[in-house]
């Protein structure tokens, strides 16, 4: 669902995001209702569901698995190739798939660079659903202005949150992110670093103010991600009040 911060904190569905550390589960199509439902068991938040990733992108299909989760809080992601996803098809029929999935899911993420990011932003809105834009650099990490632009235009654009994951070479690189999402935890922000050496921020960027890290149940979808069990374990061991306040905090 889609506030604003004058009026109360972000939701994806009946989660609230702030400052309890959130975790989400990236899922492709066919994936077993009871195994999703363990992981929620187990202190997994949200879905995501990577719609680029089905095997086929068909839109009744692809309404047919999103409704499968219609009692769990979900963020639709229909990534493009060009930013790591498995979208290739026309930019066209990837904007009628966002229009079509948007009343069945809490959230969709979609990246900056897309030429209709911003419609999709208006109409999520419009959807009381929250937005994520996004910016991916499987490169390396950018220097803190550009990210920082890219924060600025992200939220010029419309976005609610704005997801920035970018490979990480050296330590310098965890400390630009840090530092850039220091400078803006109060702002909606998702920070993670991709690669090994990114790992760690995907456990403790949360602290930093970074509102949800993300894993897997049985094949990654992007470099440097932990598993479920591993997520789960690390975030339990140092951040260990964290279930308890996400269970208080769930509307």
């Amino acid at each position: 669902m889609h506030t604003t911060k004058n009026q109360r904190s972000l939701h994806i569905g009946s989660v609230e995001l702030g400052d309890v550390p959130r975790v989400a589960v990236t899922v492709r199509n066919g994936v077993a209702h009871s195994d999703i439902e363990q992981a929620l068991a187990t202190g997994i938040d949200l879905v995501e569901l990577r719609i680029d990733l089905f095997t086929t992108q068909e839109i009744n299909f692809v309404l047919g698995e999103v409704q499968r989760y219609a009692d769990i809080p979900t963020i639709g992601t229909i990534r493009w190739a060009a930013e790591g996803g498995g979208w290739n098809g026309p930019e066209e029929s990837r904007l009628k798939l966002y229009e079509a999935i948007l009343p069945c899911v809490g959230a969709i993420d979609i990246e900056l660079a897309a030429p209709f990011c911003a419609a999709v932003f208006d109409r999520a809105r419009e959807a009381n659903r929250t937005s994520i834009g996004s910016y991916h650099n499987f490169e390396g990490t950018p220097p803190l202005q550009e990210l920082n632009d890219i924060y600025t235009s992200g939220k010029k654009q419309g976005a609610d949150i704005i997801k920035v994951a970018a490979s990480c070479h050296a330590i310098a690189d965890i400390r630009t992110l840090a530092r850039f999402t220091l400078d803006h935890t109060a702002n909606d922000l998702i920070v993670i670093g991709m690669g090994a050496l990114g790992r760690l921020s995907r456990i403790f960027f949360p602290a930093l103010g970074s509102l949800i890290t993300f894993t897997f149940l049985e094949e990654s979808a992007a470099p440097g991600q932990l598993n479920c069990r591993d997520t789960l374990k690390y975030l339990e061991a140092f951040f260990p009040n964290r279930r308890a306040r996400a269970n208080m905090r769930q509307m």
